[in-house]
């Protein structure tokens, strides 16, 4: 996804790096995000630069008459909503001071900061006064007191007030979280990425709601937490939660039964005294699923996945507003989902585009990307099917879903902010096989003038009210090349602490991407002819001087319209679904598997010198350790010798594409021999001319279970491992082919 089209055009990678730049440029750029501008690339440089400048202006001493002596000061910090703690960890938190000593010469002997209650001290912090001055501190107070004071000791011993502040206590505070009793794959209930503060139930399953409460004002020692759904108001549960003066309480409440007549409720939690005020009122809303669909344990459906929240709107003056999700697209149009036997799932998602994606089952989207163009002259923000909010162009397609393989195809054309189109097109193709492992296989047909595309990007999907740097561990990807040597890259990532690992050895490489903290399968991907790392790891972002995302984060994209290509947080945080940049390869491609260039037809209509090329990876989620992988990548690059006996290899007897090994079969028995050069991993075989049926499969002469291959009369996949010389051997029935 590169930068809105301007001038000078750059790419995002460089665009994350300004944001570690000035708290002047995060103050201007944070202006404008609440106006909710829509801004050129231009104008989003410029425009918090100078905004910022004029901040960091007025901070700067006045001169002549105008110059005052700095004053030390005492501020409160109240947090921040992308940084931790999160959820109900919130509640109670220690009030955090921002200490200010405006020390001219050397610092004070000793400072420190008093907490006073009603005109008595606490608590006092001592104070380590480092670097250069002003000196800054952080300190924090538990329980909160009303007053802080900043003291210095003078060179005599005595204590000088510096400065004093008053505290606002927050009188009380609460939080609820809902869950169910255990965890179910949302695809497996037929949701997507359903918002992170919203309860996903099953039919007849259970749910808790935890909830955590503080109260400074004094004591409720009749506290209880009482919860009940909008449409069985009656039907309330209630459990104790005694609150004593300043200590923070916790508990957990069993939920009423969900609603068996509606599919979507609000769940109420209240907190306060027996017979009293309601302290705290929180509203979570409730999808309850009462017929799930059933996938099969390896195939591929078409579907409509469910989403209950609208889809948000930006218009170009900048208002917010939603639409409906039912009426988002063409009735016809439908969702795929890919299941697999790790539990694993593939989407094809009409709200990310057709842009096809795994899903964790922590509710956590993962995908490659896609062929992004280079933005031309006349586009406005980046030329990527991303843009093809409406589906005018982008297509999905079951081709095949058979016990031994899956293929879905998707189709489109990267298009700018306002669809427009130069007449390039893509096809991807999806292939899986029951070890949860498949290919990308991406065919570009473009104007070899400016055939200057994207292909790869390591990019993770959230759902709305998520924040970053509270789901992602900070472990992320693992390079390991085919040599064994393996670098792991931790976020956030700067080029200072980490360049190095990113130098290219001349090598291809596997990555693995973990998605979630709390999810054990990785995301993993690898092209043998692929010899160079990413070109770009994607920095943090930073708002009013804080880290808040572990890399780039986006809002115009999945599902949100109308908001262009964003380089800061924003509030639709709250609203859409989000994705987050890890790498890219930018214009770093790997060698075709296929390039051709003739004269056609593009898809404007116009009779042109085109160009098509094909690239294809190995793709999967899996568990597997590094010996494993590297079997994978060693079984993916480098296919086994093969002789046979009662069949013929095909002219292209090994297609990457399919991972797969072609043959003619002329015999009802088919003795093949494999002889891997370091290791064959699941092989399989495209059958062409055999008898519809196969009795059985041996592997050096015995027999193969029912979990060990699968067939569907045209594709054989094999469930073995195979090291050295392996003799395999194919017996089909009498029936006519």
């Amino acid at each position: 996804m590169f930068p809105e089209a301007s001038n000078k055009k750059g790419d995002r990678h460089l665009m994350t790096i300004a944001f570690r730049g000035f708290f002047a440029f995060q103050f201007g750029a944070s202006l404008l995000f609440q106006r909710g501008s829509r801004l050129s690339l231009h104008a989003a440089l410029v425009l918090p630069a100078l905004v910022g400048g004029l901040f960091m202006l007025s901070l700067s001493p006045a001169s002549g008459a105008d110059q005052q002596k700095p004053k030390s000061q005492i501020g409160i910090d109240p947090g921040h909503p992308w940084r931790p703690p999160f959820g109900l960890e919130r509640v109670g938190r220690p009030l955090m001071a921002v200490v200010e000593v405006a020390n001219q010469g050397q610092p004070p002997p000793e400072c420190f900061v008093v907490g006073y209650r009603q005109g008595k001290e606490i608590a006092r912090s001592r104070l380590t006064l480092a670097g250069k001055p002003p000196y800054r501190c952080r300190v924090s107070f538990d329980p909160w007191p009303t007053e802080l004071a900043l003291f210095a000791k003078s060179a005599e011993g005595a204590a000088v007030e510096l400065a004093r502040k008053t505290v606002v206590r927050v009188p009380f505070e609460a939080a609820a979280a809902a869950r169910p009793d255990r965890v179910i794959h949302p695809v497996d209930l037929g949701t997507v990425l359903v918002p992170n503060d919203w309860l996903l139930l099953a039919h007849g399953q259970k749910g808790t709601v935890d909830v955590a409460a503080i109260c400074r004002s004094g004591d409720v020692p009749s506290g209880r937490v009482t919860a009940w759904f909008a449409s069985a108001p009656a039907a309330k549960t209630v459990v104790p939660m005694p609150l004593r003066k300043d200590r923070r309480a916790q508990v957990s409440l069993a939920l009423p039964p969900a609603p068996a007549s509606i599919d979507h409720d609000i769940l109420h939690v209240s907190v306060g005294p027996a017979n009293g005020a309601e302290l705290s009122h929180q509203k979570i809303e409730t999808m309850v699923v009462h017929q799930a669909p059933r996938w099969p344990e390896f195939g591929a459906v078409e579907t409509k996945l469910r989403y209950d929240a609208p889809i948000s709107l930006l218009s170009r003056d900048g208002k917010l507003s939603s639409m409906s999700y039912a009426s988002g697209w063409d009735p016809k149009f439908k969702d795929v989902v890919v299941a697999l036997p790790n539990g694993m799932r593939f989407v094809f998602w009409r709200g990310s585009c057709y842009i096809p994606f795994w899903v964790s089952r922590h509710n956590v989207g993962f995908n490659y990307e896609w062929a992004e163009g280079m933005p031309a002259a006349d586009a406005v923000d980046c030329v990527e099917p991303l843009m093809d909010k409406e589906l005018r162009y982008g297509r999905v397609r079951l081709v095949e879903s058979t016990p031994a393989r899956v293929h879905v195809r998707w189709t489109y054309q990267s298009c700018d902010f306002n669809y427009k189109v130069w007449g390039d097109s893509a096809i991807e193709d999806y292939y899986f096989y029951p070890d949860g492992f498949g290919t990308r296989v991406l065919t570009l047909q473009s104007d070899p003038k400016t055939a200057n595309y994207e292909l790869s990007e390591l990019i993770l999907l959230t759902p709305q009210s998520t924040y970053p740097l509270s789901i992602f561990p900070s472990k992320m990807v693992d390079i390991l090349f085919v040599d064994g040597q393996k670098r792991e890259i931790t976020f956030p990532y700067f080029a200072k602490e980490q360049g190095a690992k990113m130098k290219s050895r001349n090598m291809p490489a596997i990555y693995r991407v973990r998605l979630h903290k709390d999810e054990p399968l990785a995301a993993i991907y690898f092209n043998p002819l692929d010899a160079n790392l990413p070109g770009a790891v994607f920095y943090p972002f930073f708002d009013k001087g804080e880290l808040v995302t572990s890399f780039y984060w986006g809002s115009h994209w999945p599902l949100a319209r109308g908001k262009t290509t964003g380089y800061a947080i924003d509030s639709r945080v709250s609203l859409t679904p989000c994705h987050n940049s890890i790498i890219s390869w930018q214009k770093n491609r790997p060698t075709a598997l296929r390039t051709a260039q003739f004269q056609t037809i593009d898809t404007l209509g116009r009779s042109k010198l085109m160009q098509v090329q094909t690239w294809a990876w190995l793709i999967g989620m899996s568990d597997a350790g590094d010996a494993r992988l590297l079997q994978w990548a060693d079984s993916y690059s480098t296919p086994p010798a093969v002789e046979l006996q009662g069949a013929r290899l095909q002219a292209d007897s090994y297609v990457p594409e399919r991972r797969a090994i072609r043959m003619i079969v002329d015999n009802k028995t088919v003795t093949i021999r494999l002889k891997p050069a370091k290791a064959c991993v699941n092989p399989v075989f495209e059958l062409s001319s055999a008898p519809k049926k196969l009795r059985r499969v041996e592997l050096d002469g015995r027999v193969l279970g029912a979990k060990e291959y699968a067939c569907d009369g045209k594709t054989l996949w094999i469930n073995a491992t195979m090291t050295h010389d392996t003799q395999l051997r194919l017996v089909f029935d009498d029936s006519p082919r």
